[in-house]
């Protein structure tokens, strides 16, 4: 891509350009702010680094490339970490000098900055490039400070130190000093006073004067003043004013360019047209062109009594009217929208949501018609986290698309969104974020195997793949101070059908791998503390496999992780009452811990193959049930209960065998439906395991192989059950004093799958996958 790179002059946003250089991109402009008078060093700025301003010119004249230079004329109007466009504000002239950039070079693409570790500097870039519709490139975020300093020393970057405020740097001695000499004293301090190698927390900043990308000409430094803003004795505060430096030629066969024919002013205050976000209007809804009648939506709900949602949303019936996937999925956002606020509800609200198409190749236009309904600014404390796959929708009696969304009861929920391309993990640029935490519990975005930097599948096949994907979410998971390997709850791995049975396989050993890399507190030699055995989960996590015919981008595996973040861990809760939710998790630990869950069926039901009287016996096949669970007692659980072909322990690969012959599975009514109620006899013991009741279920989905399930079937059958679920969660309402409620208590979401188990071998032919919390009265009131 064609990129304009944000430049303070000091080292970070020097080297970023490196690396965007390195990773491909091509840098064609460079932008600078300001302050209003060339006299005044540093500006009270939250956002841009102002000191040695007098020579980022000098910094285009070394490269070669045309500067883009604006007077600051806002203030940090808006200090809230997430940024809305302020009139006044310092983030605008940014904006305008950005789109000066554009009308300039239409074919600008991305904008690459120095950003290490500030989210409110990176939120800010990210949501003016895009109201633009550019790319930020964000190469050194969230990368190892003492690593990314020796990187940039071995790379070549030769910076100066212009501006000292912490402990242990003298502004007379260390102004000036480079960083390579500094190096070992910048280790030190951290090591005693815990300062950011990197500066990052405002202890230094720098001054470029040499880089390999400088092609023309170094900076010499000739004079400069020392100036003390601040006498403090511990920490004195101090700036270097550049008073003379010239340029030194390389060996180039063109000369260093004037500096008048590189810089840009930017004065021009017009503000830009911003884009607008769609607006839908429910009311009246219909669909132009079409038989209204024969469109036929419906709205699956799990109302939760203490206010949770879940709410599936998909068109019913044939496909015999050829609609378009991204009309169909609008109808669905829509309707979804009046759904939310018939409840009282908007998108604000939800915490995650789940894109089921019917073909992958509709994905693009599919968030085309996201992004237009699930906005920004409708989410005022950030869009929900997503995750996308194929499934056979149609063969389970669906239109092409369909939504799933799990909605919050308040707006406390906390969101990772981190748009820009770095080394960290991949981006999410659009109206869906790489994680969400809704009380303890972080829902994570599904994740593929994509090489962060380039966001492309990585080579290798489905072992590397699956690979990456882990190192993607353990990424995310570390920005809330946890690990997958201690404090994973579940995850759902979702195989393209195209790897077969030993690409299955491999995904399975390489999650058990990662896992087993750092034991869990249940696998300790030494006792956990009390605290520990909530704060960790201390037993495996529970894994659902799920065969699907297509993923995003051609990927052959994603995963969906869920993980229990403690008071204590979570990075960002409020630090102020982290001693107080301590206390508390302290008092709840003592009464209560993580539980592990398992439950079979002792009785087998006889199955068999549609196929001659002979095949019968030979193809007979007994079917189990198992019912896995993780419970935290009177605050949360979330189990998965399995009809298994074969044994619970063993395997079968049934899949695979039966869509090879292209089979379908004839059951016994009596015999599946006994099954079915042995499932949910299981979810009922693991709900009073877990002190919690029918009514707190929150989320409730039920997978099924689609080639050999009968949906409608299924269907009828569960809708029997879940009656009788029903009336035991309203009598359970009543004993507890607790007024029934409106909605209907529970109905499931059916998933149609090629595959589907608690092994790679995908051996069941139903999965129930749901969740339950306890209410704040009933459990403490931060869990």
């Amino acid at each position: 891509m064609k990129v304009v790179a944000l430049v303070s002059g000091g080292k970070d946003s020097c080297y970023a350009m490196q690396r965007c250089v390195d990773f491909g991109h091509q840098i064609i402009a460079l932008a600078n702010l300001l302050p209003l008078e060339d006299t005044v060093d540093e500006l009270d700025s939250f956002m841009f680094q102002t000191v040695g301003h007098q020579m980022v010119g000098a910094i285009a004249q070394c490269m070669g490339l045309p500067l883009f230079r604006r007077r600051i004329q806002g203030t940090a109007r808006t200090q809230e970490l997430r940024y809305r466009k302020t009139e006044g504000d310092e983030v605008e002239d940014l904006e305008r000098l950005l789109r000066a950039v554009q009308e300039k070079y239409p074919d600008v693409r991305a904008v690459c900055s120095g950003a290490i570790a500030s989210n409110y500097q990176r939120l800010r870039v990210e949501n003016v490039c895009s109201r633009l519709g550019l790319v930020s490139l964000a190469y050194l975020w969230k990368q190892d400070q003492a690593h990314l300093l020796q990187q940039m020393i071995d790379s070549g970057i030769h910076a100066v130190l212009v501006k000292v405020a912490a402990m242990g740097l003298n502004p007379h001695k260390h102004l000036g000093q480079d960083l390579a000499t500094l190096q070992p004293h910048f280790t030190l301090l951290a090591r005693l006073y815990g300062s950011n190698i990197c500066g990052e927390g405002g202890e230094y900043e720098s001054l470029t004067l040499d880089s390999p990308l400088f092609k023309h000409a170094r900076i010499c430094l000739d004079e400069f003043q020392v100036t003390l803003h601040s006498p403090d004795q511990f920490a004195p505060v101090g700036v270097l004013h550049p008073t003379k430096f010239h340029l030194e030629e390389k060996f180039s066969l063109t000369p260093p360019p004037s500096l008048d024919s590189l810089v840009v002013s930017v004065t021009n205050d017009t503000v830009g047209e911003e884009n607008l976000s769609v607006t839908v209007d429910n009311s009246g809804l219909t669909l132009v062109g079409i038989d209204n009648a024969s469109f036929k939506l419906h709205i699956a709900t799990v109302a939760q009594r203490h206010g949770v949602f879940t709410f599936s949303c998909w068109r019913q019936g044939d496909d015999s009217q050829d609609l378009d996937a991204g009309y169909e999925l609008g109808v669905l956002l829509a309707s979804l929208e009046a759904e939310l606020q018939r409840n009282g509800r908007t998108w604000a609200y939800v915490v995650y949501v789940r894109l089921f198409l019917e073909d992958m190749g509709h994905f693009g236009r599919a968030n085309e018609v996201y992004v237009q309904h699930i906005t920004e600014l409708k989410c005022e404390r950030g869009v929900p986290s997503r995750c996308c796959m194929q499934l056979y929708l149609q063969k389970g009696g669906m239109g092409k698309a369909m939504v799933e969304v799990t909605v919050a009861p308040d707006l406390s929920k906390k969101v990772l969104h981190v748009q820009s391309i770095s080394l960290w993990a991949p981006s999410c640029i659009g109206p869906y974020s790489q994680a969400t935490l809704q009380g303890q519990v972080l829902h994570m975005a599904g994740q593929l195997g994509l090489d962060p930097p380039t966001m492309i599948l990585v080579a290798g096949g489905v072992a590397a793949e699956m690979e990456q994907a882990v190192l993607n979410c353990e990424a995310v998971a570390q920005e809330f101070d946890i690990s997958l390997c201690t404090c994973a709850i579940t995850f759902t791995v979702y195989c393209s059908e195209n790897i077969g049975a030993d690409g299955q396989q491999q995904t399975e050993d390489i999650l058990q791998s990662f896992l087993s890399r750092n034991k869990r507190c249940g696998d300790s030699d030494s006792s956990p503390t009390d605290v520990e055995k909530i704060s960790t989960i201390g037993h495996p996590p529970l894994v659902l496999y799920v065969l699907v015919p297509a993923l995003p981008k051609g990927a052959q595996v994603e995963i969906e992780p869920s993980a229990f973040v403690s008071s204590s861990s979570a990075c960002f809760i409020d630090r102020d009452s982290i001693d107080d939710m301590s206390t508390r998790l302290e008092e709840t630990a003592s009464g209560w811990a993580w539980q592990c869950v398992q439950i079979s069926s002792g009785k087998q039901e006889e199955a068999y193959l549609d196929d001659d009287d002979d095949e019968k016996q030979q193809g007979r096949k007994s079917l189990t049930t198992l019912c896995e669970g993780l419970i935290l007692p009177t605050h949360f659980c979330r189990a998965f209960t399995f009809i298994n072909v074969g044994s619970n322990d063993h395997a079968s690969g049934l899949s695979h065998h039966l869509m090879q012959r292209n089979d379908r599975m004839q059951l016994d009514t009596n015999e599946f439906k006994t099954a079915l109620e042995q499932c949910m006899e299981a979810v009922g013991q693991v709900l009073e395991q877990a002190h919690l009741s029918w009514s707190e279920i929150t989320v409730f989905r039920i997978y099924y192989v689609a080639q050999l399930i009968a949906v409608a079937d299924l269907q009828n059958w569960m809708k029997e059950i879940l009656a009788s679920c029903s009336r035991k969660a309203h009598t359970y309402d009543l004993k507890e004093q607790q007024p029934p409620p409106e909605l209907p208590i529970l109905e499931a979401t059916f998933i149609p799958t090629g595959g589907v188990g608690h092994s790679a071998a995908v051996n069941a032919l139903v999965a129930m996958d749901f969740t339950a919390m306890g209410s704040s009265s009933r459990s403490s009131e931060h869990l």
